[in-house]
């Protein structure tokens, strides 16, 4: 071996031996410090002004696609979801999840909680989170939520109280290291499924769902 190639292998040995602790350490740090979230300006402007979170994330929501509907209180979120069944003329099978709030339509369709298998016209969600910043919804996979119920059906209604809404992106994950309760997954979902992929052609329900509806609920009593 030639010592030019010997010097080589040397630095790369050297540099590879303290790789896996800098990492670690680098790690530790940013999970110990995660960055603040940015202000935003509009979403800061459009609460200084004496709109909720709430309000910026079902404006922002809409321009995505999505179809949001507001209501008072968690117990009319059956009544909304009802309401949105019948308008839309949807139709079973249903995929929902394990969560009382998702529950309002098990007497009109076909309906089951798990994975979805392919075959389910309507799914309904609980999400986690909304981000007021880009209108998106944060769902977790879990036993109860699982992920394929998101993406499978044509039409998937979801639900996220007030209160759950946040500002900006990067406050999402703060809030799961607090919770210290990262899932497997964690999906970010924005309107309707598009793509424009094809011939640079907007397509709806490509990849998932082709319409989405967002059902908003206070904290009302």
């Amino acid at each position: 071996m030639s010592d030019d190639r010997a010097a080589v292998l040397a630095a790369i040995a050297r540099r590879r031996a303290g790789t896996a602790e800098a990492r670690a350490d680098a790690a530790d740090h940013r999970i110990a410090r995660p960055p603040a979230a940015p202000r935003l300006g509009f979403v800061a402007a459009a609460t200084a002004a004496g709109r909720s979170l709430a309000d910026v994330f079902a404006e922002v929501a809409t321009r995505a696609g999505a179809t949001v509907h507001r209501v008072a209180r968690a117990a009319e979120v059956a009544e909304a979801v009802r309401r949105i069944w019948r308008d839309a003329a949807l139709e079973g099978p249903l995929v929902r999840a394990d969560d009382p709030l998702c529950a309002a339509c098990d007497d009109l369709a076909d309906a089951h909680t798990g994975a979805a298998t392919g075959d389910e016209r309507v799914g309904i969600s609980r999400a986690a989170a909304a981000i007021a910043e880009t209108g998106s919804l944060v769902l977790l996979s879990s036993a109860e939520t699982p992920t394929t119920a998101n993406f499978l059906p044509e039409t998937h209604i979801v639900i996220v109280g007030e209160t759950e809404v946040v500002p900006a992106f990067e406050e999402i994950w703060q809030t799961l290291r607090a919770r210290n309760d990262v899932p497997r997954t964690v999906n970010l979902i924005t309107g309707p499924s598009r793509t424009g992929d094809i011939e640079l052609t907007l397509q709806i329900g490509v990849h998932g769902p082709r319409a989405l509806h967002v059902v908003v609920f206070g904290d009302g009593s």
